[in-house]
């Protein structure tokens, strides 16, 4: 199955933080952003920086200094953009059956993640570097960009017969 950038990339980074299947981790949801946000080689790094909520480590970057409203209000405004894709992503993911999330009674922000069967299989899938070409190819198979570049492809080949038989 292949899945959305956003979702890929959280999914990668449950499966190499929780790593068992249901297994349940409380987080601080909003510390998976950068993960989230990351490119698929800072995937691993960003994780590593995400502690469980109960471990005393989970503590938000609050850079505090002096910001003109302009850089606040650009700062705020991404910020509320991320959280917005983080919980799409999220709910996504638990209604494909991927993910177990129970949101903490009273604290915001704070949920128990766990993985289920398929979503560990495809996490793990996802955390090679080799078998995501092979679940693109899958399901781009039958694409109708395939007949367009054999296409052009054709073209192309029986312009260089024509040109090197000359």
């Amino acid at each position: 199955m292949w899945l959305p950038k956003d979702e890929r990339r959280l999914l990668q980074g449950y499966f190499l933080k929780i790593g068992d299947i249901d297994k349940e981790t409380w987080f601080d949801t909003t510390l998976w952003i950068p993960v989230m946000r990351s490119k698929p080689s800072e995937v691993k790094d960003n994780t590593d920086k995400i502690k469980s909520y109960f471990s005393g480590g989970a503590t938000k970057n609050n850079e505090q200094g002096n910001f003109d409203p302009q850089t606040m209000k650009v700062a705020v405004h991404q910020a509320i953009q991320d959280k917005n894709r983080l919980d799409v992503a999220n709910k996504k993911l638990e209604q494909r059956g991927l993910l177990k999330i129970h949101k903490h009674q009273s604290e915001a922000d704070v949920a128990s993640i766990s993985l289920t069967i398929a979503g560990y299989d495809l996490g793990r899938k996802y955390n090679s570097w080799w078998v995501p070409s092979g679940l693109w190819f899958a399901e781009y198979k039958d694409h109708w960009f395939w007949l367009v570049v054999g296409f052009l492809g054709g073209i192309i080949g029986a312009l260089l017969v024509n040109w090197l038989s000359d």
